[in-house]
C-alpha cells in the first residue's frame, strides 16, 4: 500500500502521534541546545519576579505586554526556576502550534497528506526551529493567533468569541499582533450575509478580545504614562534612526529575508520558497477573482507589522510562518488538483526535499556554530550563550554571596534566574542603562531604569559584594573601562568562567 493511502487511511491518533513524536524530536532537542539569546535572560527574570509578587511595569522596567512573564512564571513555580525547564515548555508550545498547523492545512486542503506535508515544512523551517524553542514573546503569541484562525473552521456558534479571546491573548504578549484584527473582521463580513448575524458575531468577536485585553486596563490604571513608556515610548527612543535611516534598515531585512544581496544562513532560502508559494496563490486568487482567504489576509497584516518595530530583526518574521506554510501547502494542493503534471509534481517534490535537507546547517548554526546569530559576536564568545555556562555563572553568584548582603551587579539579568541572588534594582532589563541617557533623571526613576550615575554611586559605596562581567556588557558600557571602575573601587576578579569575569570585594572573608 502506497504511503500517502497509508497516510489517509490510518487512524487519526496515530498520524498525530507520529507527527508530534517528528516535531518532539526537532523541537525539544533545540530548547535544550539552542544558543541563549540576550531578551530571554530579561523574560526568564521578570517571569520570576511576578511570581515572587513584583507588578510589571511599576516595579521595574519590561517593554512588553504583560502575559508571557504570568505564563511562564506559573510553570516555573511547578517545575522550578530553570533555563532548561522554561525552554521545555516552549517546545510544548511548538509542538501543540505544529499539530494545529496539521490540522488545518489537511481540513483546507481535503486531504490528511497535506497536512502532513505542512508540518514537515514547519517543522524544518529555520525561523521556526530557530526561534520558538525560546523564551521570548513569540511561539506562544503565535500559539495564540493560529488557534484564533483555526477555531473559525469550527461549527460552534461560540467561534467567533473564542477567536477575539485568542487574539486579545496573542496581543497580551505582543502588543502589534492587533493589527491582524482587521483581517478577521474582513473575514466575518465576507462570510456572513445576513447582517443580522454579521452584527452578532462581531459583538461576540468584540467581546472576547475586549475581555482578553481588559487586564491592560489594571496596569495602566496603576500608573499611566509608566505603562505607555514600557509599551510605546521606549520603541520611540529605542534608536537614532532618521527618516532615511528608518528605510534603509526595513529595506535591508527585506532584502535579507529575499535573499537579495545577502542571506541569512538557511532563514532566507525557505523564506523566499514560502513567499513565492503564497506570491503566486495570491495572484491567482486576483485573476480568477476570488475573496481573499482569511489565511492570505493574516499572512499579509503579519509581513507588515512584522516591519514596524524599530529596528526590524528577521527574527521577527517566524510568527507568519505556520501562516505561510498553511497558504503554500493549501495552493500546492489545488494545483494538484487542477492541472498539476508528473514533471511540475516532481519538481515540487525535489523542492521540498531541498527545503528539507538544507535544515541541518542552521540546526547546527543556532546550537553550536553561531554565525549569523544574533548576540554573537563571533566564534569566542559562542561558550559564553550557552545554558551549561550561565548556570555555571549562576552557582559562581551564589557561592560568593553572603547570606546578609543577597544583591548584585550584572549588565545581563539572565544569571540570576535560578539563584537566590538578586540583581540590583533597575537592571532588570538589559536596556535599561541605554534607555537612561535618553530620559531625563526624573523618568529614569519613574520608570524604574538604572542610569550610568546611579551604577557608578554603587560601585564607589560597594553596595553589593557580587559583580558580574559577562554577556551584554560590550553593549551597554566598554568593558575596559567599567572594568577598571570596579577595581578602583576596591573589587578584584574572584573568578572566571569562559570569557565571564566574577568580581567581590578584596577584603571578602572569602577570599
Amino acid at each position: 500500500m502506497p504511503l500517502i493511502e497509508r497516510i489517509e487511511r490510518a487512524h487519526a491518533a496515530i498520524v498525530y502521534g507520529l507527527l508530534a513524536v517528528l516535531l518532539a524530536a526537532v523541537f525539544v532537542p533545540m530548547s535544550l541546545l539552542r544558543l541563549v539569546d540576550g531578551d530571554e535572560g530579561t523574560y526568564l527574570l521578570v517571569s520570576r519576579l511576578v511570581v515572587e509578587g513584583q507588578v510589571p511595569y511599576h516595579d521595574f522596567f519590561y517593554p512588553q505586554m504583560f502575559l508571557l512573564p504570568y505564563v511562564y512564571g506559573a510553570w516555573m513555580k511547578l517545575v522550578s526556576y530553570s533555563w532548561y525547564g522554561a525552554r521545555v515548555l516552549s517546545a510544548v508550545f511548538s509542538i501543540a502550534l505544529g499539530l494545529l498547523v496539521c490540522r488545518q492545512a489537511a481540513r483546507l486542503a481535503g486531504a490528511r497528506r497535506w497536512g502532513v506535508l505542512a508540518v514537515v515544512l514547519f517543522t524544518f523551517s529555520s525561523l521556526a526551529f530557530g526561534w520558538y524553542p525560546l523564551v521570548k514573546t513569540f511561539v506562544l503569541p503565535t500559539l495564540f493567533l493560529f488557534a484564533a484562525y483555526a477555531v473559525l473552521s469550527s461549527a460552534s456558534r461560540w467561534r467567533w468569541v473564542a477567536s477575539g479571546v485568542l487574539i486579545g491573548l496573542a496581543t497580551d504578549c505582543r502588543v502589534y499582533l492587533i493589527a491582524v484584527v482587521p483581517a478577521f473582521v474582513l473575514e466575518l463580513y465576507l462570510t456572513e450575509a445576513d447582517t443580522r448575524r454579521r452584527l452578532m458575531h462581531f459583538a461576540r468577536f468584540a467581546i472576547g478580545l475586549a475581555l482578553a485585553l481588559l487586564p491592560n486596563e489594571l496596569f495602566f490604571l496603576i500608573e499611566p504614562r509608566t505603562f505607555l513608556f514600557n509599551i510605546v515610548g521606549n520603541q520611540v527612543i529605542r534608536s537614532d534612526f532618521g527618516l532615511l535611516g528608518w528605510v534603509e534598515q526595513r529595506v535591508g531585512v527585506v532584502e535579507q529575508l529575499l535573499a537579495i544581496n545577502r542571506a541569512d544562513g538557511v532563514t532566507s532560502f525557505q523564506f523566499l520558497l514560502l513567499f513565492l508559494l503564497n506570491l503566486t496563490s495570491w495572484v491567482s486568487s486576483a485573476l480568477l477573482r476570488e475573496q481573499p482567504s482569511l489565511v492570505s489576509t493574516i499572512v499579509l497584516s503579519l509581513l507588515l507589522i512584522s516591519l514596524a518595530p524599530t529596528p526590524v530583526y528577521t527574527q521577527y518574521f517566524c510568527i507568519p510562518i505556520p501562516f505561510l506554510v498553511v497558504n503554500a501547502v493549501v495552493f500546492l494542493a489545488r494545483l494538484d488538483r487542477d492541472a498539476l503534471g508528473p514533471r511540475l509534481r516532481h519538481l515540487f517534490a525535489s523542492i521540498a526535499a531541498v527545503y528539507v535537507l538544507v535544515s541541518p546547517f542552521d540546526l547546527y548554526r543556532y546550537s553550536y556554530g553561531g554565525a549569523l546569530v544574533p548576540g554573537i559576536t563571533g566564534a569566542a564568545n559562542v561558550v559564553d550563550w550557552r545554558i551549561p555556562t550561565i548556570r555555571a555563572v549562576a552557582r559562581a553568584i551564589d557561592h560568593n554571596l553572603r547570606r546578609d548582603r543577597q544583591l548584585a551587579i550584572s549588565f545581563w539579568p539572565g544569571y540570576f534566574v535560578e539563584t537566590r541572588a538578586s540583581l540590583l534594582p533597575g537592571l532588570e532589563n538589559h536596556f535599561a542603562l541605554i534607555f537612561s541617557r535618553k530620559v531625563s533623571p526624573h523618568e529614569v526613576t519613574q520608570f524604574k531604569l538604572m542610569s550610568y550615575p546611579e551604577l557608578a554611586r554603587h560601585l564607589r559605596q560597594r553596595t553589593v559584594d557580587v559583580i558580574v562581567l559577562g554577556n551584554w556588557t560590550d553593549w551597554t558600557h566598554n568593558r575596559e573601562s567599567i572594568r577598571s571602575q570596579i577595581v578602583q573601587n576596591g573589587y578584584v576578579m574572584k573568578e572566571r568562567i569562559a570569557n565571564t569575569e566574577i568580581y567581590t570585594p578584596a577584603l571578602d572573608g572569602h577570599q
